[in-house]
């Protein structure tokens, strides 16, 4: 390339000598008029010409600066991975907002909802996230991909420093989040879909938890509080209405509840089964035969209604695409007493006080799940006053709810609130026969010494872990292992209990909690659930060693993140 010092030089040197000779044929015009003009005319088209070459090469010189630009920024700036660019969504809401900011007088409202607010936005900035707040108890965040897995790795801890804010007296503030990942750039809508669902999942499992969702997995953090699950009347009122638009438009209904029937799901059918007959719909109450205290309730319904109560392989004879399921105390759809009648159902409504988890039925028509409730006996006890038509449970129904509720909160020490001894009070004058209910929880001897050597085989983890089990199979086995998990938490600085049992195809776990430790949490990492105080798990084709050992793992590595 020349220099602009010597392309200088060359035009005014052509132009100059092009101006002389105009000059000269000129001067000789007098004696030549073609010579002038022939002056002329080289004069200009040397002026065109040069000019045009300027031009050229002035463009052939912005392009080399803009290719050197170009080549300076990709040798500086590395190319951005996909990961790096990727934008994940989030919608993050205060529990129980009411009952959290009610609870302060007037003039500290506003300095908690400041002190919330000003929290998320410098934990949004520390993310480079964008945060938005979209009502008085919720936001929508913004934030890398490669942000959330750092959260991810951190197990939200936000959940754990949000907890201590404080501005006066007030319960705990508490979030729940929910987040997506995994999705396409070009599918924000989607993205946004599972954020949702993410956010519902937390909130039904009692709050105070970040549950991320793509479009294969479901990943759970937090969970190490009490269930705070909005429990408002006015949910309650909707569901009811629902429920008795469903109940009109249903030709039957089948009420089914959980591998196991307790008392919780026995007297929630039944509750269930008495609205049903109050809109003249046909019911039946699906049971597996376990032994045990339940075995005498079935026969005492027996003995009433003969024909309310029928097995599981007459049910699906039952259960057409008119017939209107219930799920009661139960919404896993491995854990249902019969998972064919999942798919012959026409309408499924799904009633339980269990922490949601991943797996849930499908075409679900309504879903009341509250963990906050301390049983399902309560919560359809509850829902009887918001019908439109006023309902009157009998006095076997009653009685089989209030033993239910007294189950369920461990003769009314555990997960009760104002809303439990209410409904306990509206059973009572319904006809609840206490001592009936005592009869019903009376042991048999060889219950007694079955759970006698579940008791002698205790061994103390950690000093707060209470671990027993009995591999002697036994028809009551269910039964003393449930009461046995609930005598080890007597003995002193025992926080939660883990009773093993063996039953058909498997082991199972009986876990119960003082409410220091979340063993919902512990039972879902062996493909269990529950509540927080009271959960489960089944292990297909184990033998109790290798039961024990997973167990153990799981309760050593909660001790060493200091849970």
């Amino acid at each position: 390339m020349e220099s602009s010092l010597y392309k200088n030089y060359k035009r005014k040197f052509f132009v100059g000598l092009g101006i002389l000779l105009a000059l000269t044929c000129l001067a000789l015009a007098r004696y030549n008029m073609l010579l002038g003009i022939f002056g002329f005319i080289v004069t200009l088209t040397g002026m065109y010409a040069f000019s045009y070459m300027d031009r050229q090469e002035e463009a052939a010189r912005e392009r080399e600066i803009k290719e050197e630009a170009l080549s300076l920024v990709s040798a500086e700036a590395p190319e951005e991975s996909p990961a790096a660019a990727a934008i994940s969504l989030a919608f993050l809401q205060v529990d129980d907002y009411d009952e959290v900011f009610h609870s302060l007088p007037d003039e500290q409202r506003p300095l908690l909802v400041a002190a919330v607010d000003k929290f998320l936005r410098e934990w949004a900035a520390s993310l480079g996230a964008y945060l938005h707040k979209t009502g008085r108890d919720s936001y929508t965040l913004l934030l890398p991909l490669q942000e959330l897995e750092a959260l991810e790795q951190k197990e939200f801890s936000l959940l754990d420093e949000v907890r201590k804010i404080n501005v006066g007296d007030h319960p705990p503030v508490t979030l729940s989040i929910g987040a997506a990942r995994g999705v396409d750039a070009g599918n924000p809508a989607r993205l946004g879909q599972l954020a949702r669902q993410a956010l519902n999942l937390a909130i039904e499992r009692g709050g105070d938890q970040a549950v991320v969702k793509s479009p294969e997995h479901t990943w759970f953090y937090g969970g190490r509080t009490e269930a705070v699950g909005k429990r408002s009347q006015v949910r309650a009122r909707v569901t009811a209405a629902e429920l008795d638009r469903l109940l009109k438009t249903a030709k039957n209904v089948v009420l089914m509840g959980h591998v196991g029937m307790d008392f919780d799901a026995l007297g929630a059918a039944l509750g269930l089964a008495e609205i049903a007959g109050h809109y003249g719909k046909p019911a039946k109450i699906v049971i597996d035969r376990q032994g045990g205290a339940v075995e005498r309730l079935f026969s005492l319904v027996a003995g009433h209604n003969p024909e309310l109560l029928c097995e599981k392989e007459d049910a699906v004879e039952l259960t057409s695409p008119q017939t209107l399921l219930v799920l009661v105390d139960v919404h896993r759809p491995q854990m249902v007493i019969s998972p064919k009648l999942l798919s012959r159902a026409g309408s499924i409504v799904v009633i339980d006080h269990h922490r949601r988890g991943e797996e849930f039925p499908e075409h679900v028509k309504l879903s009341y799940i509250v963990p906050a409730a301390s049983s399902t006996c309560e919560l359809v006890g509850e829902l009887a006053h918001y019908f439109p038509e006023e309902i009157h449970f009998s006095s076997l129904a009653a009685t089989a709810m209030l033993a239910g509720l007294v189950v369920d909160t461990k003769r009314f020490t555990f997960g009760t609130s104002s809303r439990t001894f209410r409904v306990a009070a509206w059973l009572r004058e319904a006809g609840a026969a206490p001592a009936v209910i005592r009869e019903l929880f009376t042991d048999t001897l060889e219950v007694m010494l079955y759970r006698a050597r579940i008791l002698q085989s205790v061994e103390i983890v950690g000093g707060k872990y209470a671990v027993a089990g009995n591999d002697e199979p036994f028809a009551g086995a269910q039964v003393a292992a449930s009461r046995a998990a609930d005598n080890l938490l007597e003995i002193a600085g025992v926080t939660a209990s883990f009773v093993l049992y063996p039953v058909e195809g498997g082991m199972r776990i009986s876990a119960r909690s003082t409410g220091a430790v979340n063993v919902h949490r512990v039972m879902e990492k062996l493909g269990g659930g529950g509540h927080f105080t009271v959960a489960a798990a089944f292990l297909p084709d184990v033998g109790m060693e290798e039961a024990r050992r997973r167990l153990l793992n799981i309760l050593h590595a909660e001790l060493e993140e200091g849970r």
